[in-house]
This record gives C-alpha cells, sequence and structure tokens, in this order.
C-alpha cells in the first residue's frame, strides 16, 4: 500500500475535531431540553463544575449548542467535515436576521459555499446573499449589532494589557488608517510598524500630540451607481472588509471622492484598461484595488490598497497589464519569489496558485456590480 500523505492525516484530523464538535453539541443541547423549565436558566452552573469551566464559558457552549441544533443542515455540515465550527456558527448567525423562509433558502447555499472557501470568503458571500435576499433585514442586523458597541480591556501576562473596541466597519477602517498612515510616516527606528501603530494608538488615546502630519484618512468603498443614487440597496464593498448595507455606503460617500469605473456587464467585473511601463499607473492601481479587494493569495485578506502589485508573469517590456497584475501583501509576494509556490493568473481573472507539494487552489473572482440579467 501507497505511504499515506501527511496532509491527508491533516484533513482527517482536522475533519474529526468538527465531528466531535457536533456530537457534543447534539449532547449538550438534550441535556438542557431535559432539564425543568426551572432549572434551565441555570444550567450553565451545572456545566462549570461538570467541565471545570467558568460560567461565562458554559453559557457559551450551551448557547452555542442550542443554536447549532436549531439549524441541522448546519449541524450536518459540521458532523460531516464539510465546514468546520467558526463556519457553522458565522453561519447560523448570518440567518438570523432572515425570516423563516429566506432562510430555508439561504443556508443550504452558505453551506456549499463554506465547503469550498474559506471562513472571511464565504462571510462576505453571506452578506451579499442576505442582502439580495433581505436588504432591509442587513440594515436592522447591522443597527442592532451597532448597540453592541464598546471597549474592554483583558488582563494579559508580565504587565500587559489588550484594549477591544467594537465599531463600525466604516469608523473602524477609518481610525486604522489614520493610526497606519502616522505610522508609517513616523522615522526609522528600531521597532516594527507593529509596535509603531501601537505606540501612535496609546498616544493618540491617551490625547498626546503625535510627532508627525495626520494626513488624510481614507477607505475605499465600492458601489454600483444605482446604490450611490438612492435607486437601489444593493450592498457596497469596503475594501478589506467585504458587503455592508447601502444606507452606509452612501452616508460614508457623501463627502467623498467619487471615481467611475467601468464594469464587464456580463460578468460584473472591472474592466481591463490598456499596457503602461514596469510600474503601474495609478488609474491601473484603483482598477486593481476595485477588481480585488484584497491579496490575491489564498485566504489571505490585507486589503488590496496596503498590497504591492505583482507581476504574475516575469515583465518583458509589455505585461504590465491588468491580465498580468495581482495584489500580493508583502508576505505572500515574497512566498513566490523565495519559496517553490507558483502562481499563474487565470483567463477568467481568477488566480491559481500550487503549493510545494503540488496541490492547487484558486482564489474566486469578486464581481463590484451585479451581472446584467441576460
Amino acid at each position: 500500500m501507497p505511504p499515506v500523505d501527511i496532509e491527508d492525516q491533516i484533513l482527517d484530523s482536522y475533519i474529526g475535531i468538527g465531528a466531535a464538535i457536533a456530537k457534543f453539541d447534539e449532547i449538550v443541547a438534550a441535556f438542557f431540553h431535559q432539564l425543568s423549565p426551572h432549572d434551565q436558566q441555570y444550567a450553565a452552573d451545572i456545566l462549570m463544575p461538570l467541565l471545570r469551566v467558568t460560567q461565562v464559558k458554559g453559557n457559551r457552549l450551551l448557547g452555542r449548542a442550542l443554536d447549532l441544533v436549531a439549524r441541522p443542515g448546519v449541524l450536518e455540515a459540521l458532523a460531516d467535515g464539510r465546514i468546520d465550527e467558526g463556519k457553522a456558527l458565522m453561519i447560523v448567525d448570518q440567518l438570523s436576521v432572515l425570516s423563516a423562509v429566506d432562510a430555508t433558502t439561504a443556508e443550504p447555499a452558505l453551506i456549499t459555499h463554506a465547503a469550498a472557501n474559506n471562513h472571511p470568503a464565504t462571510q462576505r458571500y453571506a452578506k451579499r446573499f442576505i442582502h439580495k435576499l433581505d436588504a432591509e433585514a442587513a440594515l436592522r442586523r447591522h443597527q442592532e449589532k451597532r448597540k453592541q458597541r464598546l471597549v474592554e480591556k483583558f488582563v494579559l501576562d508580565d504587565g500587559m494589557c489588550s484594549l477591544r473596541l467594537v465599531m463600525s466597519a466604516v469608523d473602524a477602517a477609518l481610525a486604522f488608517d489614520r493610526i497606519d498612515r502616522i505610522a508609517r510616516a513616523l522615522p526609522k527606528d528600531d521597532r516594527t510598524l507593529d509596535q509603531k501603530r501601537a505606540d501612535v494608538a496609546t498616544d493618540l488615546f491617551l490625547g498626546k500630540e503625535t510627532a508627525t502630519p495626520q494626513g488624510e484618512v481614507r477607505v475605499h468603498i465600492t458601489m454600483p451607481l444605482t446604490t450611490a443614487l438612492g435607486l437601489t440597496d444593493d450592498p457596497a464593498e469596503l475594501a478589506g472588509y467585504g458587503p455592508i448595507p447601502a444606507e452606509l455606503a452612501r452616508t460614508a460617500a457623501a463627502n467623498g471622492v467619487w471615481k467611475w469605473i467601468k464594469t464587464d456587464p456580463m460578468t460584473g467585473m472591472a474592466e481591463q484598461i490598456g499596457k503602461t511601463t514596469y510600474r503601474p499607473t495609478a488609474q491601473m492601481r484603483e482598477l486593481l484595488q476595485a477588481r480585488y479587494p484584497t491579496c490575491t493569495a489564498i485566504g489571505c485578506n490585507q486589503p488590496s490598497h496596503r498590497c504591492d502589485i505583482d507581476h504574475c508573469c516575469p515583465f518583458d517590456g509589455t505585461n504590465t497589464t491588468i491580465d498580468n497584475l495581482r495584489p500580493k501583501c508583502r508576505h505572500h509576494h515574497r512566498m513566490k519569489h523565495e519559496s517553490n509556490w507558483t502562481c499563474e493568473n487565470l483567463d477568467d481573472g481568477r488566480h491559481m496558485w500550487t503549493t510545494p507539494r503540488g496541490k492547487t487552489y484558486e482564489t474566486e473572482i469578486q464581481p463590484i456590480a451585479e451581472p446584467a440579467p441576460f
């Protein structure tokens, strides 16, 4: 018999984790339903000493189990290894704002997508799918989530703490852009960029003056013209995040700089423009950022406006074109040149990576508009 491939062993073990979690959740849900109504509100207090967990962890385990068992299709996909726990919980959460009829339509579509894509890609797909089914539900969801904005402090070891700030995606993108711009403008020293960002954020929180000009904060939002004009409520795309409700996009764009991008009516993809020299023009960069919102490495979500623009095929004097260029974060740009990973651009706009062991993975394409209905 041929030797068992180590990557197959990794995959089988990962699938086993999902199956074990699904079984655990079924048992926990059954335990809860066996309790009397008076005892159900204290179910987590039974799990605390039994599993040696805190009350917060007990409530989290109980809530997760009840949510997943209420969605048999999602639970089955978790048990079968088609999706992992993170995707299962995300799908359940996304479905929670829909009516029973719409949720029945959306659930199998989200499971199918999740089985073939990573968590962020499926989350973006789910948001778009839900917007199409019920745009008002998506806005209601945002409004409910916005009520949960907060600041939390978590104690870490060695005299350190973590500060968690929950805010709207647009506000977070603007805040990070401001911190990032200031940090990148600081003189070179022995600090990493992450350390500089942390120091800049601390100074801003504490009301201290920053040592460099703060510049203009910027986010990239792509939306159909009909959405911008208020004629439809198709979702917009916040770079590095994914779909956001139309109302949020219109508010954010009200005082912004508008640029028109022509799309292919058959695919919804931003269209190609001409050739140039080795260094892409600003117009080409903007088009690439619209067509590929994130790094085109598998599973990477670094916003494309913070990425390098890579020639997939080495520059030959004529191939600085949209077809040959792809955004790659610095890490994955280096990986392409310094390791045994390889990549190629496919004719339909997808990007295919080949691992050092010969396995291939394709990135999905992300239309910025709905294809024409014909």
